[in-house]
């Protein structure tokens, strides 16, 4: 793999600090310590960056020779018996910024998808308490506004862990058949991205996500943890896949179908697939990413299944899931060339079934791009 110039990293966000106004970035969320720290951290952190470009880590002793011997170089101490805010605040005083003001990862949009890693209220407190001279401010930004544009090496890294999903989806699909459990292709799906170089399902959702039958169904419902439920005949199965290569992550759920739709479920079909296409090629560079959910919904709402769809199309993706774009109404940004994303599209209708499609894709400078190779349809399996 194309490697990746982690110092180059950290400088860019030292230079987003001093841009901003703030003398350092304090970074709790796991996308700062696996973006900046190039290792898996799954413990509580901290990354202090300066806006003078100094770089320091703090974490959690019962794994840090681990990240010592497996990341690279980087300036860290660790915390025990000890609080982790202690520790930190001990680093931003040598580090000359604790009377400054210092960017903390204290307030993104949304709570049911919180960023892993935000700042807690007991964190912020102690923080507070122990910088009486300092002006902490919410500071996610000087991250986001770093990460939100996929670099070669990123794009190499994401291509990977599709490349394994697209893999695991295929071994997922074959194993389709009455009789088989959820958690029996749950397992052959691990197996499978786990031969293809994937070492962590990282999705809050109980990783590898199957669901078949009236429990695609729920509505509104995007999580369906695997059960002991069997597969029946002419039914909906939705495959979600979470492999991640490299601390990069990929997100990939394409519709099964196994034997033959009635005339509800192919107009579910078709609207879903409508759906997608009309998002998928409405994606450009420039285009204002609220206009192309407001298409993707008018397509729902042509079917008649506006009240079954979700309003949003997609989430931001990298070293987190909880990040910028996200492709929502809310958002008032524009797609950029560069940016990647989970595309998304989300119907659930009881008592008929539910599509979904999360993918990778990139804006590239035309138009959208598919980081592998399977199609957005809905795959069928023959009995």
């Amino acid at each position: 793999m194309i490697p990746i110039n982690f110092e180059k990293r950290r400088a860019a966000v030292a230079r987003k600090v001093e841009e901003a106004g703030f003398d350092a970035y304090l970074g709790t969320r796991t996308a700062a310590l696996h973006y900046l720290g190039g290792v898996f951290m799954p413990w509580r952190g901290i990354v202090i960056v300066t806006k003078r470009g100094d770089c320091r880590f703090v974490y959690w002793k019962g794994d840090s020779e681990r990240v010592r011997l497996e990341g690279p170089p980087m300036k860290l101490a660790t915390y025990g018996v000890s609080n982790m805010i202690d520790v930190a605040v001990g680093e931003l005083v040598d580090l000359g910024v604790a009377d400054g003001k210092i960017g903390v990862d204290l307030e993104l949009f949304g709570n049911a998808q919180l960023a892993p890693g935000m700042l807690t209220a007991s964190e912020y407190l102690t923080l507070c308490r122990a910088l009486p001279g300092a002006d902490i401010q919410n500071g996610v930004a000087l991250l986001d506004d770093v990460i939100l544009l996929k670099d070669e090496a990123e794009i190499e890294r994401l291509r990977l862990a599709t490349a394994a999903g697209d893999y695991g989806y295929a071994c997922g699909l074959a194993a389709i058949k009455p009789g088989v459990t959820e958690n029996h292709i749950a397992g052959v799906i691990e197996k499978a991205i786990r031969d293809k170089g994937s070492y962590w399902s990282w999705s809050v959702t109980a990783g590898t996500e199957v669901g078949s039958g009236e429990r695609t169904a729920y509505l509104g419902g995007v999580t369906n943890i695997s059960t002991e439920r069997k597969i029946r005949k002419n039914e909906f199965v939705i495959l979600d896949l979470h492999p991640a290569v490299d601390l990069y992550y990929a997100d990939i759920s394409v519709p099964a179908f196994i034997g033959r739709p009635n005339d509800k479920q192919k107009h579910l079909i078709e609207c879903w697939e409508t759906a997608v296409a009309t998002v998928f090629d409405a994606i450009r560079p420039g285009v204002a990413i609220a206009d192309v959910v407001r298409k993707g919904v008018a397509v729902y709402e042509r079917f008649g299944l506006a009240e079954y769809g979700v309003n949003g199309f997609g989430h931001g993706l990298g070293v987190c899931a909880r990040t910028a774009p996200a492709i929502k109404s809310y958002c008032k940004a524009e797609f950029l060339p560069g940016m990647v994303f989970a595309l998304g599209a989300h119907l659930y209708q009881p008592g008929v079934g539910g599509m979904r499609l999360e993918y990778p894709v990139m804006v590239g400078k035309e138009r959208a791009e598919s980081l592998g190779s399977t199609e957005f349809r809905t795959h069928y399996v023959e009995l």
